[in-house]
């Protein structure tokens, strides 16, 4: 490491991070109300460490659960309403179990044969779901929810793997609905139940029992807390800043998530305002109000209020959920975009002797930021090494270091470590100092440009001669050529010279790694393969519309690569 690297992380620490971890461990920031406070409670910590704090009052859509009924046969079963679903008034209706595919429980895909087997087609599932409650297994998931909506079913219970039920989202709709998108909201109730009530309602199922539901919901718009922190750089390129963030609002307490998240940000906050004498980019530190009742709400009004700044000087943003829990030491693998893989891997190699390969981050977390064309990275870091998980008997979610405790009210302090923790202020210090400090961000365009251009010539193998992907195809290897000149040898940071074009072109180049829709707008929160302006390629062959999506995608495509290329 660099001698100001080493300075910098010598002098992090965790008390304060830590006392925010104990505060908020007794502290719920489920409802609007709850979560001002806690809002206030970190403002206050961020006061007292000095920082610069600005705060922002956006009114944002959320959909919070308040009590969810589900009775069979005289008996009643706990269970909890997905976030955003609709409020339901009792009805009873006839239950009918359809069970997921093997191995496929948290795939966030609408298509029928992925999520319930070969064979099914919407045709074959909607005669099965059609006026029946569905029961199916896995934890919540928005894309089977709509998809069952139109289909004609009339609620949704999810089983749960274990002995936990657990919160999750319904909604399709990334942030806060638009006039467009505010009829696209669910109508129908998605909840969860644990595997043994689950097991209990697949038997009742197979008598041809119904079930009684009802959900208590609170809907609407609220003025919810965002806060921030400015760190200043220094020099010509103070101008362009690094977006460090993570979200605030809970389920329940909400220790492991994403207290220990906040507690990494302001720690990570105080150490690079402490020598923010060797930032020649700015940092900014934000702080997310409605991320699970509101599918990422917050990121999203930040993303539409501060968008021209984000996509004209944000060099990249660095998410963080779900750090620093118990016996969570491995950094093996981690999610975030192709460029960053030099940046992330070699911050982990310094500091814990690891090997990290990036996975390509999911449609999910608080990436609002694609369609601006803005680089990310990181999301959960620290986990339980997996032969451990396994061990332990646990299943797949979506924080807490792997632990089933996440979304549930188990995720208590108990589920939080100090030393993990220090761990994780450090790892996102250290990254953030590489993009913020060197001459120029440590960023290998190289690698997504590798990745379109392979994506490109799988789609015209998939379509044959149906279709002439030529032009794409051209477009993107030329862009290779001239983003590899931008680099000297294997060096991973760009030559200073090359940077301004590069960073101006690495817009096109993240907009036609991960967005579907315009520069300004959402794309929804489902699975989206690579490159998804080319996404109806999976459609092809079984949609008879996918050639007219496909063709319009490519026309995209087209005009980002060509953009880049005129970038550079």
């Amino acid at each position: 490491m660099e001698a100001f690297e080493s300075e910098l992380l010598g002098s992090s620490a965790s008390d304060r991070g830590w006392s925010l971890v104990e505060t908020f461990s007794r502290t719920r920031r489920e409802l609007p109300d709850e979560f001002e406070h806690g809002a206030a409670v970190l403002a206050r910590h961020l006061e007292e460490s000095g920082l610069p704090v600005k705060s922002y009052r956006p009114s944002i859509y959320q959909g919070v659960p308040l009590d969810t009924r589900l009775q069979c046969e005289g008996r009643s079963f706990p269970c909890k309403a997905a976030a955003l679903s609709p409020a339901q008034a009792e009805f009873t209706a006839p239950l009918v179990h359809v069970p997921a595919r093997d191995g496929k429980t948290r795939v966030h895909t609408n298509d029928p044969a992925l999520l319930f087997g070969e064979g099914m087609t919407r045709l074959s599932l909607a005669a099965l779901v059609r006026g029946k409650v569905v029961l199916t297994e896995g934890l919540s998931n928005p894309a089977r929810s709509q998809l069952l909506e139109e289909l004609g079913a009339l609620a949704i219970i999810a089983i749960n793997p274990g002995r936990a039920v657990h919160w999750g989202a319904s909604s399709v709709i990334w942030g806060s609905p638009g006039m467009e998108d505010f009829g696209r909201l669910p109508g129908i109730v998605s909840m969860a139940v644990n595997r043994e009530s689950g097991d209990w309602l697949v038997d009742a199922a197979a008598r041809n029992a119904s079930v009684t539901i009802a959900a208590d919901m609170l809907h609407g718009w609220f003025e919810q807390t965002l806060l921030t922190v400015d760190i200043p750089g220094n020099g010509p390129a103070a101008d362009e800043f690094i977006l460090l963030h993570g979200h605030m609002d809970s389920w329940d307490l909400g220790v492991g998530d994403n207290a220990t998240g906040d507690a990494v940000l302001l720690e990570v906050a105080r150490t690079l305002y402490a020598g923010r004498r060797h930032l020649r980019r700015s940092v900014r530190v934000a702080w997310w109000p409605g991320h699970s009742a509101g599918r990422y709400a917050g990121s999203t009004w930040y993303a539409d209020n501060q968008a021209r700044a984000l996509h004209s000087r944000c060099v990249a943003h660095l998410n963080c959920d779900s750090p620093g829990c118990r016996d969570a030491v491995d950094y093996g693998s981690i999610r975030g975009m192709a460029e960053a893989q030099p940046l992330v891997a070699g911050a982990v190699s310094d500091l814990f002797g690891q090997q990290c390969r990036l996975e390509r981050p999911g449609r999910a977390g608080d990436y609002s930021f694609n369609n601006l064309g803005v680089s990310g990275a990181m999301l959960t870091s620290s986990m339980v090494p997996a032969e451990e998980r396994k061990r332990r008997g646990w299943y797949s979610v979506g924080g807490n270091g792997g632990s089933p405790t996440w979304h549930t009210e188990d995720d208590v302090l108990e589920v939080a470590d100090r030393k993990v923790l220090e761990n994780d202020i450090r790892l996102y210090a250290l990254v953030a100092a590489r993009l913020a400090c060197g001459v120029t961000p440590l960023l290998d365009f190289r690698l997504p440009c590798a990745q379109i251009v392979r994506r490109i010539e799988e789609v015209q193998e998939t379509v044959g001669t149906a279709m002439d992907f030529g032009e794409q195809l051209a477009l993107a290897q030329a862009l290779q050529v001239e983003v590899g000149a931008a680099y000297e040898g294997p060096q991973a940071a760009p030559r200073a010279g090359r940077w301004p074009a590069l960073f101006a072109a690495s817009r096109s180049i993240v907009r036609a790694g991960y967005s579907e829709r315009g520069i300004y707008d959402q794309d929804p929160a489902i699975a989206q393969a690579a490159v998804p302006m080319l996404g109806a390629a999976t459609e092809w062959g079984r949609h008879a519309a996918a050639a007219a999506s496909l063709q319009r995608g490519a026309n995209r495509l087209h005009a980002e690569l060509e953009n880049a290329l005129r970038c550079l």
